[in-house]
């Protein structure tokens, strides 16, 4: 039980390490953005499908996979609606000091909620393999990193202190291990395999949404989709190298 929230809880963390870079560095380019971006989203990809989705199917009939991946993806969408959106990220607003602090602020709440099923995901796979805890916790922390460089450059273009920007992007990935203890705990009191096999493939449809409406659209905002590309490539087979490496 403790085991998915201590791994919960580096992926979260890496929303802080996010807000860092960008306090770290003097600009961040839109180049490097795309390219983390799409990065991120070849490793949630590869795992949603080639790990989660492959596990669940050997717990589950096919009807099951399909309306519970489905599941995934709608609560998801419901979320989406219900909070703020990332794509507030780009910067399209008003410049002013006061907007762009309001949508540093509207995002870090819609990344805070958004974790919440990212920290469920790392759980349902510790729950059903260690090993697929260790890659999902892997791919969600790669995740977290564009999105706390999309929560702090709206705070510091609006003249924000670096301390506040740090523990704001850092807070914000905190309900991630909330999350993942508390589903650790709903899994271990359930036991049952056909519950997990919804948990796994509930998971992979989460991922595939983030993936598809939050990071690939995001990343192709900063106008370098070739770059984006590369990175979703790379961001496969360096999914696969460690499904390799950890197996």
């Amino acid at each position: 039980m403790f085991e998915p929230f201590l791994l919960s809880l580096i992926a979260g963390m890496a929303t802080g390490l996010g807000g860092i870079i960008v306090l770290m560095l003097r600009r961040v380019g839109d180049r490097v953005v795309s390219f983390s971006m799409g990065f991120a989203s070849g490793v949630m990809l590869m795992v949603a499908f080639n790990n989660l989705f492959l596990e669940a199917e050997k717990l589950l009939a096919h009807i099951e996979l399909i309306v519970v991946f489905s599941l995934g993806a709608v609560v998801m969408i419901i979320l989406d609606l219900s909070i703020p959106h990332i794509e507030l990220a780009t910067g399209k607003l008003d410049s002013k000091k006061t907007e762009m602090r309001r949508t540093g602020i509207l995002i870090a709440i819609g990344v805070t909620l958004h974790n919440i099923p990212e920290g469920f995901v790392v759980a349902a796979g510790y729950a059903y393999m260690p090993r697929l805890g260790l890659v999902i916790a892997i791919a969600i922390m790669l995740h977290n990193i564009p999105e706390g460089v999309a929560t702090a450059i709206p705070f510091r273009k609006a003249g924000t202190k670096p301390l506040k920007i740090a523990i704001v992007t850092l807070l914000s990935g905190l309900a991630e291990p909330i999350a993942a203890l508390l589903g650790a705990v709903a899994l271990s009191v359930v036991g049952s395999k056909t519950v997990i096999g919804y948990s796994l493939v509930f998971a992979a449809g989460v991922m595939t949404y983030i993936t598809a409406d939050e990071l690939i659209p995001v990343a192709h905002e900063y106008g370098y989709k070739h770059t984006v590309s590369v990175g979703l490539l790379l961001g496969i087979m360096f999914a696969l190298m460690v499904d390799v490496i950890l197996s």
